[in-house]
């Protein structure tokens, strides 16, 4: 069984290899999921601000 050294708050632990790939994936997806979910939010901020200004004076 393998092991990484990584430093946490100053501390250097052991840590298994495997945790440690698998830790970096789950950071790496929840990263890519973070930077998607921003730019849908930035698109459909984008998209209400235009529909408000399309339905001010229109009844719909």
């Amino acid at each position: 069984m393998s092991f990484d050294t990584v430093l946490v708050n100053s501390t250097h632990l052991l840590v298994n290899s495997a945790f440690t790939r698998e830790f970096t994936r789950f950071t790496r997806e929840f990263a890519l999921f973070t930077r998607e979910n921003c730019c849908f939010t930035r698109e459909f901020h984008a998209f209400t601000r235009e529909f408000r200004a399309f339905t001010r004076g229109h009844y719909i």
